[in-house]
């Protein structure tokens, strides 16, 4: 009884909504007979951050948009063998039109050349950003949290349109990448399951099974179009740009850069991906930009509450990084 107080003290008659679809989710996820760890983790993080106190409560609100695209990205997995089939999957298509704009030589791509062309340190320098891609986006959140929580939602919200933007594209688009090509040919195989590439070689380098076992997770095999590994970084870089100094930006360059590069190497995605991907971080933060200003506009048309808390009423207005 003491915990349903609470959450009535918190969120009032809405108080069933903030855990309770998460595990609405995860329940119709179970019936499924598809329940994984990963699912028991987004419900009692989601519970703990809503119940928690007003503290908790606050950053749960302002991380919102990355629980939808952890529950977005997993539902991929269902809605895909609904909408996708064999003939709607783009693959040796997409290597031609990649062989038009970016070669290394007749009817060689980059990744068949770095293919033929690897060395153990290269695979470990790109190794990195693949490995701490997934991690980034929270941990970037929650330091702007601490430091710039308008920056905060605007990269948030930024992540969240790029994700659902790729999410539909994958349905309606879809496409093979490099390794799958090589692996399989032309012909498309909806049963093929996910290969962490040349990331095998690491696994292999090190004696370790990680990113064989991270990759097998992925909710979709054709999901090369956009590279929202190549999003992430340049959504960070365009959300920090102006409040971001001398110090800190050439980090966002640098990590946008590399990971470009990673992409690439590695057998994960062509460069029209990456292009893609690009495009995408572009559009998403320009509409995460737009909604938040929009918003903020009708939150100032409202009376504000005499005890309202510092932070509800933040707008979209840069500031200087600390760390700049």
């Amino acid at each position: 009884m003491l915990l349903l107080d609470r959450a009535r003290s918190l969120w009032g008659p809405w108080w069933p909504l903030p855990a309770g679809l998460p595990l609405a989710y995860v329940l119709a996820v179970a019936a499924a007979g598809d329940f994984r760890p990963e699912h028991g983790v987004i419900v009692l993080v989601s519970g703990a951050l809503a119940y928690g106190s007003e503290r908790t409560k606050r950053f749960f609100q302002y991380a919102v948009p990355y629980l939808m695209v952890a529950i977005g990205y997993d539902a991929v997995r269902y809605v895909r063998p609904l909408m996708v089939g064999p003939d709607d999957v783009l693959g040796c298509g997409l290597r031609s039109a990649e062989l038009v704009f970016f070669r290394v030589a007749p009817d060689v791509t980059y990744q068949d050349w770095f293919a033929a062309h690897h060395h153990a340190v290269f695979d470990l320098l790109f190794a990195v950003p693949y490995l701490i891609f997934a991690y980034v986006p929270f941990a970037y959140a929650l330091y702007l949290y601490f430091v710039d929580r308008p920056r905060m939602q605007h990269f948030l919200w930024a992540f969240a349109v790029g994700n659902f933007i790729s999410f539909t594209t994958w349905m309606l688009v879809p496409a093979a990448p490099p390794w799958y090509l090589r692996a399989h040919g032309c012909t498309i195989d909806l049963s093929a399951v996910p290969s962490p590439a040349a990331l095998s070689r690491v696994d292999t380098l090190l004696g370790m099974t990680y990113f064989h076992d991270f990759y097998s997770r992925a909710s979709s095999v054709f999901g090369a179009l956009p590279s929202m590994h190549c999003a992430f970084p340049l959504i960070g870089l365009l959300t920090a740009w102006r409040a971001a100094g001398w110090r800190t930006r050439p980090i966002h360059i640098a990590y946008t850069v590399v990971m470009a590069t990673a992409a690439v190497y590695l057998d994960h995605h062509w460069v029209l991906d990456v292009l893609a991907g690009w495009l995408v971080a572009l559009i998403a933060v320009f509409l995460a930009a737009w909604g938040l200003r929009r918003y903020g506009e009708l939150q100032r048309r409202e009376p504000v509450a005499e005890d309202e808390g510092p932070g509800e009423t933040e707008t979209l207005e840069p500031r200087e990084d600390p760390a700049a």
